[in-house]
């Protein structure tokens, strides 16, 4: 939402300037650079209404293909980047008999928080099973090996205090026990942020049995929604690690 507001701020200014008593030159340039930024607020927009509950409702089927992925029905889950906690609440009611640990940084530039969570999971009824900390998934606060499943959602590649995002998911399993599953959605398909795909599986598979899929492969996604920016990378790694 901040990012939509700082695009469609930059947006009104070229406009404005393009509709100020200034010379053609200037006012034309700044309409020609206006268009690329509202494109930019189209389509967060568009993917803002698409992910809500009363557009596409795309953030709940996203989560729902992870559930469908995890194949403990009960011990210790963690889910890395909660945000508003909507998956793990989707997870502890499809698993009564698990304990749940959310976990997220929870910034600034960020409309989440830990007491939204909490209240959320309150509301839901799973408040007595589910636990939230603030913390930063390239740094978990637990012991190796201490849950049976561990799930992430479109988080690896948003965490800013660690570079190299293999790392980052390398820590993710560090927490997972030998024979755990492993559910984690993001744009592994984005080379910028994850290199190139065959190295970074070669670099994870040396501990666990992984399975890809691509978002597209699991799950019908609106046209726009493939854009690069939003989902177009997005792909589905999964599997148990092996030690």
């Amino acid at each position: 939402m901040n990012k939509l507001l700082v695009f469609l701020g930059i947006s009104l200014l070229f406009l404005m300037i393009a509709f100020f008593p200034i010379h053609i030159f200037l006012r034309v340039l700044s309409g020609m650079l206006a268009v690329p930024f509202l494109y930019i607020v189209f389509i967060l927009s568009y993917s803002i209404y698409q992910f809500s509950e009363f557009g596409g409702n795309y953030q709940s089927k996203i989560h729902d293909v992870i559930v469908s992925k995890v194949d403990n029905d009960s011990g210790k889950i963690l889910d890395i980047g909660t945000g508003s906690g909507s998956l793990i609440i989707k997870l502890a009611k499809v698993f009564p008999g698990s304990s749940l640990t959310g976990i997220d940084y929870w910034g600034e530039n960020w409309e989440y928080s830990k007491a939204q969570c909490e209240e959320n999971a309150k509301i839901e009824g799973v408040a007595d099973r589910i636990q939230f900390l603030k913390a930063s998934a390239s740094k978990l606060p637990f012991r190796d090996a201490e849950f049976d499943v561990v799930v992430s959602c479109l988080t690896f590649h948003e965490v800013k205090d660690c570079h190299n995002k293999t790392d980052v998911m390398r820590e993710a399993l560090r927490v997972l026990k030998p024979g755990g599953t492993f559910v984690f959605m993001d744009l592994f398909l984005d080379e910028a942020a994850f290199g190139e795909r065959a190295v970074l599986v070669a670099d994870l598979t040396d501990t666990v049995e992984l399975k890809q899929e691509k978002l597209t492969e699991v799950l019908d996604l609106p046209k726009l929604l493939l854009n690069k920016k939003v989902l177009g990378n997005a792909m589905v790694f999964h599997g148990k690690k092996t030690k």
